[in-house]
């Protein structure tokens, strides 16, 4: 099996296709970056002179209006106090005009990274189902797999190769995606001058975030892997996944509503988030109206639990359509 792999592994290097899917993630996660530095920019000079045209104004409103707007919030307080206890604060003395209130907001490292990971999270979701789809249809197009199972004949220890091989060939170009997004962030924060101060409980929850997403980008190779296996070209692939996302993850909730904890996209998101909640309408009849209804929204709940266990069924369905298909069928 050792030396299977080694050779799948080779094989997998030399192919344009999967070079092709790295560069794609990298640009996409610099296109993320770019749009980064976007929001991170040191103000033009016209923001600049628009702010403190704005401070200006807001001084003299305050000059004429600053000591009534104090008392009332001081006697406010005191009300508050009377209530609630010697501990409150009004935090009056905040009400004066600061000058960077009117300056254009400047997003930090941590608001960078909330945003944008789901976005290269997706991007490498795909990528990732790329290269396990494009690794075995290559083989079946070209008909090098006839070639290979002369050499190999055993086919189990190919499917089994070949899928290493492929998550192997995977893993790399999601983290590459990941490292590019995390390293240019921090890189144009630092340029523009906006903060890169992340509590340590906020860099654990992105890591938790990117650990998750990269283990959903495995699934979705394996996913690919079999699939390919199964239908042996890209488009019949690319087919199927039009049809599931037509059918059962658009039309199944609008059509059935309490099977909303059956799309894929529900219970990625439940493993992504740490649950998610899908809503389900319940109707009784309306004492007020005969014959009518009164209907409500009412959620379910879907663990992270739950919806990593139908993700990981998903995927082992259709290796096992994959296997059955490469076990039985001639190449």
């Amino acid at each position: 099996m050792s030396g299977l792999l080694r050779a799948e592994l080779a094989r997998a290097r030399a192919r344009p296709f999967v070079w092709f899917v790295a560069v794609a993630l990298t640009l996409g996660a610099v296109g993320l970056v770019a749009t980064g530095w976007w929001e991170t920019r040191p103000p033009s000079a016209q923001e600049s002179a628009a702010a403190d045209a704005a401070f200006a104004e807001a001084l003299r409103s305050w000059d004429v209006e600053g000591e009534a707007i104090i008392a009332r919030c001081h006697e406010t307080e005191r009300a508050m106090r009377a209530e609630l206890g010697d501990d409150y604060d009004a935090s009056c003395e905040l009400l004066a005009p600061a000058r960077e209130v009117y300056e254009p907001r400047r997003a930090d490292l941590g608001e960078l990274l909330d945003a944008r990971l789901p976005s290269v999270g997706v991007m490498l979701v795909l990528a990732m189902l790329m290269v396990g789809v494009g690794l075995v249809t290559a083989e079946f197009t070209s008909g090098s797999i006839g070639t290979w199972l002369t050499f190999a004949p055993r086919r189990g220890r190919v499917f089994v190769s070949k899928l290493a091989a492929a998550l192997l060939a995977a893993l790399p170009c999601g983290l590459l995606g990941l490292a590019v997004l995390v390293v240019g962030l921090v890189g144009v924060c630092l340029v523009n001058g906006t903060s890169t101060d992340v509590p340590g409980a906020e860099w654990a929850a992105s890591a938790d975030r990117s650990v998750r997403w990269l283990a959903s980008g495995l699934g979705a190779t394996a996913l690919g892997v079999g699939l390919a296996f199964a239908l042996r070209h890209a488009a019949a692939v690319t087919g199927v996944l039009v049809w599931w996302a037509a059918a059962v993850e658009t039309a199944l909730p609008l059509v059935l509503p309490v099977a909303g904890f059956l799309p894929l996209s529900t219970n990625v998101r439940a493993w992504l988030s740490g649950g998610t909640d899908y809503w389900v309408p319940e109707c009784v009849p309306d004492p007020a109206v005969p014959g009518a209804e009164l209907c409500e929204q009412v959620a379910h709940h879907v663990s992270a639990g739950q919806g990593a266990l139908v993700a990981s069924v998903v995927v082992l369905v259709a290796l096992a359509a994959g296997w059955l298909t490469f076990r039985l069928r001639d190449v």
